[in-house]
């Protein structure tokens, strides 16, 4: 997929979620086939006063590349500075934030909330364009409720702006996360501009993937919830689209754990302890949410406040699905685990 002058190695695309996409989360993004990442939802205030957590957040490696930052705010100077910062930052691609439904970003007139005013958006959007030579892109909801879906006006808005792409999440800002994802609107979307349309919103399986994309006419997903915990699932939407099924057998409960083990490793490159643990007690019940016999260990998980804590629930973990699986004493990652503690 190409997006202005920026082509990509596939159309999967890792959604800029606050909290969520850190660089040890994009690291395994990457690696299981996503087309591009980008650093956390930024709320441009903070990146033009140079908020020492925004500053953390957007920091990236050159191993992460194509890499993207998307920007959330009302201000259309505010906004082109922050583009420019960007550019000289190095990132591949700029995003525009018209689709967060949270009321902390809505109350001041940013995200979904946004789209209620299309002349204002005109302006944000016009600024940034002009701001920056790299891509453009926005992201948006289908509108503000059922009484404003004004999703393709904003569309033609950003197109004839000289944005190049746009991504939708085809539910309204009032259903926040609720109902389903109505992909008949991105389908709308792509049928009224000429530039290349992503799809996001319930893609929690390879078939999902498949069925938008065939019945939409879209050129790319985007994926968020979805590989919360389960990073190859670009890997298997990958093979599907190529193969039409997934070649590649999904990591068993003992490979899921050292993916996590890595996971959490990586979040301390980047973070003290104490907020490590704090981010990965999130993520690491997303790991072994469906395996069976997790539910004992979740709860610990949850509750761990040093690395040496993580990894002896970590251990136990693996020790009770070695047991599980009837893995021969001379295999065990437990022991030798154990042996290099």
């Amino acid at each position: 997929m190409r997006i202005g002058n920026l082509q990509l190695p596939n159309n999967l695309v890792a959604a800029p979620l606050a909290g969520i996409s850190n660089r040890a989360y994009r690291v395994l993004c990457r690696r299981y086939g996503a087309g591009l990442v980008f650093v956390e939802m930024l709320k441009v205030e903070s990146v033009l006063h140079h908020n020492r957590k925004t500053m953390t957040l957007k920091y990236y490696r050159e191993d992460e590349r194509p890499v993207g930052i998307q920007f959330c705010g009302n201000n259309p100077s505010w906004l082109a500075e922050a583009c420019r910062m960007a550019e000289a930052e190095g990132y591949d691609v700029v995003d525009f934030n018209m689709g967060c439904p949270v009321p902390k970003i809505g109350k001041c007139g940013a995200g979904s909330a946004l789209m209620a005013y299309p002349e204002r958006a005109a302006k944000c959007i016009e600024a940034m364009v002009k701001a920056v030579k790299i891509p453009v892109t926005v992201k948006m909801r289908a509108g503000v409720n059922d009484s404003c879906l004004n999703f393709t006006q904003i569309g033609r808005i950003a197109e004839d702006a000289g944005v190049v792409a746009l991504t939708i999440h085809p539910r309204t800002r009032a259903q926040m996360f609720t109902g389903s994802a109505d992909h008949a609107r991105t389908g709308e979307l792509k049928a009224a501009v000429r530039i290349p349309v992503i799809a996001s919103g319930d893609v929690k399986e390879p078939e999902d993937a498949v069925r938008i994309l065939r019945q939409t006419g879209c050129d790319g997903i985007m994926l968020g919830r979805g590989v919360w915990g389960r990073p190859w699932l670009f890997r298997e939407i990958s093979e599907t689209l190529r193969h039409g099924r997934v070649i590649t057998p999904p990591p068993g409960p003992l490979e899921r754990l050292a993916v996590l083990r890595e996971h959490f490793e990586m979040l301390l490159e980047n973070f003290d302890v104490t907020h490590a643990c704090n981010v990965v007690r999130r993520y690491a019940t997303w790991y072994v949410r469906d395996v069976e016999g997790s539910a004992q260990f979740r709860a610990r998980i949850t509750r761990v406040a040093t690395r040496d804590q993580f990894h002896e629930v970590l251990d136990e973990i693996t020790r009770a699905f070695e047991e599980q699986l009837g893995v021969p004493d001379d295999e065990q990652i437990s022991a030798r685990v154990a042996v290099a503690g």
